[in-house]
């Protein structure tokens, strides 16, 4: 007897013949093996099994000659003779009564017989058209035409919907997920190239810098910021190459370049090229930087606070004179503890022994002053200096807004 190892199972695929199989009452009583990859292959099927259920071999005799192991891994489902055997009997005691051939599909299910268990959901609903279970097995739902039901599938399609691996969508949702998911291909190729681009760069590769310099491709947009960012704390001094990546992300303008530039003007240390990103984001990203920002000055961080007054210099804006003077000077509460903590024993001055626990804890509050802040104040109200004092700036910018008017008492009047 022959036996052919897996790597060998699709070469005798072609010996497969229709006379390998019996048929029985139109019923296929031999076994069957469905590969992973594709196609099956029929006969005596004698299959291993794991204690989880999965298949370690199986062997398909296809005839007296010739024989086929099969790994597990390369095997899909397996039927063996005698699962059809039993099928052959549940099929016919099953006759014309709807609930047994919808219980004998169920079975088939369990048993991987998947054809035989379509034919019997099937056969249910063509003796019982309302069965809901077989229904709902087959991808029908209740609709208001003349039968009662129609596929899910059918259904979707006529309100304009299509298939797609994650369900059914409108196709401009399929296009969108498409071109993000060719995007995101891209721009991880860009990571790869671009740190190959900036180490030639760094040893001065005038063909790297070059190369760089002309990117204009948007896919890049992460590979030029995630390069920023990892070399913000490199040893050697990369301000002028970190300044070309600054302006390339402005040339590129997009979605991605705005929020690594809004990142940039709040945490860059290099003064030069934090400014430079604040300049960029000038010319087309203010509005996210400043929607980015002007919470921050509510911080209860004193150094988030001036990072984001500061930035907000490149943005002066009257409408928010309000917000500019409440972070004049914020505050930041703190746990202090006094005394080196444990119990201590003492006497008193009449000579009285007592306990006493040697530590406290207390809130202390701290006020901070920002200079940044009152730059902005200052840039709105040029002809005012009422420096940290905030009730005094509130009421100035409250009297520009609701000036008085000597003569409306004398209007009321008349």
């Amino acid at each position: 007897m022959l036996v052919l190892r897996p790597q060998m199972m699709f070469r005798v695929l072609v010996a497969v013949v229709a006379g390998t199989a019996c048929n029985v009452g139109g019923w296929v009583c031999a076994g069957k093996i469905e590969l992973s990859g594709g196609g099956q292959l029929t006969g005596d099927v004698k299959a291993a099994k794991k204690p989880d259920g999965s298949t370690t071999h199986a062997v398909v005799k296809i005839d007296d000659d010739l024989s086929v192991a099969i790994a597990g891994t390369h095997v899909r489902y397996t039927v063996v003779a005698e699962d059809l055997e039993e099928y052959r009997d549940r099929a016919a005691a099953a006759g014309q009564d709807a609930e047994s051939q919808f219980q004998l599909a169920h079975w088939c299910k369990l048993n991987t017989l998947l054809p035989q268990h379509r034919f019997h959901l099937t056969r249910t609903i063509e003796l019982d058209p309302d069965h809901r279970l077989a229904r709902a097995a087959l991808g029908y739902i209740r609709h208001n035409n003349e039968s009662g039901w129609i596929s899910a599938e059918t259904l979707r399609r006529d309100q304009g919907l299509i298939h797609s691996s994650k369900g059914w969508v409108l196709p401009e949702v399929l296009a969108a997920r498409n071109q993000a998911d060719e995007a995101d291909k891209q721009s991880k190729l860009w990571i790869k190239k671009f740190r190959r681009l900036h180490a030639n760069a760094v040893r001065g590769d005038s063909e790297a810098i070059a190369e760089i310099t002309a990117i204009a491709d948007p896919m890049a947009t992460q590979a030029i910021a995630a390069e920023l960012l990892r070399s913000r704390n490199a040893k050697s001094n990369l301000r002028s190459l970190r300044m070309i990546y600054v302006r390339l992300l402005g040339r590129l303008r997009n979605g991605g370049t705005v929020a690594a530039l809004v990142e940039l003007g709040l945490n860059e240390p290099d003064e030069l090229i934090r400014e430079e990103a604040l300049r960029q984001l000038t010319e087309f990203g203010a509005p996210s930087a400043v929607a980015t920002y002007v919470p921050l000055l509510r911080s209860s961080s004193p150094g988030q606070v001036d990072a984001a007054a500061r930035a907000l210099t490149f943005f002066v804006d009257p409408e928010l004179a309000f917000a500019y003077v409440d972070a004049l000077v914020t505050e930041k509460q703190s746990q202090v503890q006094v005394g080196s903590g444990g119990t201590q024993a003492g006497f008193g001055n009449n000579g009285v022994s007592g306990m006493s626990q040697g530590a406290s804890v207390f809130t202390k509050t701290s006020s901070f002053k920002h200079p940044a802040a009152l730059q902005l104040v200052k840039a709105i109200a040029p002809g005012a200096d009422y420096g940290y004092d905030e009730t005094a700036w509130r009421q100035y910018f409250a009297a520009l807004r609701n000036p008085y008017r000597e003569d409306m008492r004398r209007d009321a009047d008349e």
